[in-house]
């Protein structure tokens, strides 16, 4: 035990258990899909975490509300909404893996974004490196056979979750990480609720009250575990391990909804895994 929690190990620990909670995550609005239409999935997993995370914010009694940022605030929460929609709508309509191996891309959007947006230094090789992760993703996508709808909507979240990061990366220059997080869940809540309102049904069952309300607390400790990790440790070290996230889907795919293993989708994203590491260790060495 004491392997896991020592203080070289628990950042690797942290992120394997956070890639292992949004799989489980995944699954269940997968599963949910049944009785629920994701966009209401999306709403019910904000207004439980809103009742998870506000308690603990009284508790640190905190000045956390306090902020000349709003707008930009809201901004993020706007885009961390459409993210969160597009994310659970993806999961629905193709396999798990094929979701997070096209997550993956989301630093190489990151970095494409520093360079337009905040005027990062270009690195010729970074550049390559960035177009060979682009390549892994169409790879992953499949054109060559037809691109799916569901490949579409995990691509514009890939996106969408980029523009966050950005947003996010900017804020952290001023506001605290717990002032993010307050404006994000009060502003997300109203937000994603609005496209819910047309695919509307109340829930019946007891057992789905349970899972939605299970959907916000594997999200928020999932959400805790990654931010650890990164606040433990330089994203080098842990990124390779990000790559459990598919490994972790593909398992639950192919034991709970009968997806079958795609070496491509694997190969794929292993090969975004490595890109970002490549690019992530080379902008801290310069």
């Amino acid at each position: 035990m004491n392997f896991f929690f020592n203080n070289q190990n628990k950042p690797i620990f942290l992120i394997v258990a956070s890639c292992f909670f949004f799989s489980i995550l995944a699954a269940l609005i997968k599963y949910l899909n049944s009785f629920l239409h994701p966009f209401e999935q999306a709403f019910f997993r904000n207004i439980f975490s809103v009742i998870l995370i506000l308690p603990i914010f009284f508790i640190l009694k905190e000045n956390f509300y306090t902020t000349k940022k709003k707008k930009l605030l809201f901004l993020r929460s706007i885009f961390g909404a459409l993210t969160m929609i597009l994310l659970f709508w993806s999961y629905t309509l193709i396999p798990l893996s094929q979701v997070m191996a096209i997550s993956f891309s989301t630093p190489l959007f990151i970095f494409l974004g520093g360079i337009i947006f905040f005027n990062e230094k270009i690195d010729r090789l970074n550049v390559i490196i960035m177009f060979c992760g682009f390549a892994f993703t169409i790879l992953i996508i499949r054109p060559d056979i037809s691109i799916k709808f569901g490949t579409i909507i995990a691509l514009m979240s890939a996106i969408s979750h980029a523009i966050t990061g950005l947003i996010v990366k900017d804020l952290t220059r001023t506001e605290s990480v717990f002032c993010i997080m307050f404006y994000m869940v009060v502003f997300m809540s109203p937000l994603t609720f609005v496209p819910s309102i047309f695919v509307w049904e109340i829930p019946s069952e007891i057992q789905i009250w349970i899972i939605l309300f299970l959907l916000a607390l594997v999200g928020t400790l999932g959400n805790f575990c990654w931010t650890k990790a990164l606040s433990l440790a330089p994203t080098t070290r842990i990124m390779p391990f990000e790559f459990s996230k598919l490994i972790f889907a593909s398992i639950i795919g192919i034991i709970f909804f009968n997806e079958k293993l795609d070496i491509i989708t694997i190969f794929g994203g292993l090969g975004i895994v490595i890109c970002n590491l490549l690019i992530a260790k080379r902008t801290n060495e310069n």
